[in-house]
């Protein structure tokens, strides 16, 4: 299993330390958890080819005021070149809207044989249920 936490951050001298800290909770999968790092002035395609370049297999964003508009294009665009790569997205931009944001994005693809762009949220603090997702695709090979 390879777990891709990935942030878009305000500006290149900042850093997203929501993605540090689930891979440090998650201490027991953190050779399987990779971070990777990009901001807001950075174009979409770049991210884009820095993720798909990565092959993850779990793909996992940390989403902000700041930068979902640019994640969920970015996420959509991942899905239609790797639909099998689950997509799960957390933060406090996507944890008060999750339902709206699960309606518009985890049932965009029904009947199109590619599933949901976004498999799901982890809403609130999200230590603890993120390992839960570690240990799940883990146990599920892969």
């Amino acid at each position: 299993m390879k777990l891709l936490l990935t942030a878009v951050n305000a500006k290149y001298i900042h850093s997203n330390l929501a993605v540090y800290s689930l891979r440090a909770y998650a201490k027991k999968y953190r050779s399987q958890i990779e971070l990777a790092e990009y901001t807001v002035n950075h174009r979409q395609e770049y991210i884009l080819s820095g993720i798909y370049k990565s092959r993850p297999d779990i793909l996992c964003f940390s989403c902000y005021i700041w930068n979902l508009d640019l994640v969920l294009s970015v996420a959509e665009e991942f899905h239609k070149l790797r639909p099998e790569v689950p997509i799960w997205m957390g933060g406090p931009e996507v944890s008060y809207e999750a339902e709206k944001i699960m309606e518009q994005y985890g049932r965009a693809n029904e009947g199109t044989g590619n599933g949901p762009v976004i498999r799901g949220i982890i809403i609130g603090e999200g230590e603890k249920t993120f390992c839960e997702l570690a240990e799940y695709y883990a146990e599920e090979g892969c």
